[in-house]
């Protein structure tokens, strides 16, 4: 997935001038930048280019509440009702939750219906999937969890996720390669692959880019 020379702009704010980012198949890439710089601006770009076909998980779940957590899931796939609900019920069990099919997102713990989330979007058949901070909200022991099922998941099914995060240590633990952003209009500062000193290279790229920015 490419996107070459973006523009976008918010009233009179150029927040994107001749920007060209690619994400190579079956990548994950970690997008990390200061507050404001235009991470998730980013990321919704990509969502509505009709050139991707993207599935999404948000920060917050976005469950429907009146619907079971399996009919959340049912609501998003295609084919015949069976091939539905077989495909539902396999990604619940990929997550840990097929016991818990039949509650209800309220039912559910805030990490449990994260899970969920992340479930309903691999279960969306797209090759690309978009994340914007989705563990943010959770304690660290619940949120290393969340990070194993995507990781898991990423592995088995191949898929090419960009995930927006303020967290080194989060980007560190996914990520195959992390993009810092910043300055304005946005620009790449540093295109970091996995290896040696990886996580301090994007602390000290995040400190460039707070100057800057």
């Amino acid at each position: 997935m490419k996107i070459q020379n973006m523009q976008f702009s918010y009233k009179s704010n150029q927040i994107y001038k001749d920007f060209t980012i690619e994400f190579p198949t079956a990548s994950v890439t970690a997008i990390l930048g200061p507050s404001g710089c235009g991470k998730t601006t980013l990321l919704n770009i990509l969502a509505f280019n009709k050139a991707n076909h993207v599935s999404y998980i948000f920060q917050e779940p976005r469950l429907l509440p009146w619907y079971t957590i399996c009919k959340n899931l049912y609501l998003v796939n295609t084919g015949t009702k069976s091939e539905r609900v077989a495909r539902s019920r396999m990604y619940l069990e990929k997550v840990g939750l097929l016991n818990r099919a039949s509650a209800y997102p309220s039912d559910l713990s805030g990490g449990e219906r994260q899970r969920v989330s992340i479930a309903r979007a691999f279960s969306y058949t797209s090759p690309v999937l978009l994340m914007d901070e989705p563990f943010q909200s959770q304690d660290p022991a619940t949120k290393l969890q969340l990070i194993d099922v995507v990781k898991k998941l990423q592995v088995q099914e191949k898929r090419t996720i960009v995930a927006v995060t303020h967290d080194i240590n989060e980007a560190s633990a996914f990520a195959d390669r992390a993009v810092v952003l910043g300055g304005r209009p946005v620009q790449i500062l540093l295109d970091i692959p996995r290896g040696a000193n990886f996580e301090r290279t994007i602390s000290e790229a995040l400190e460039w880019a707070k100057r800057i920015t």
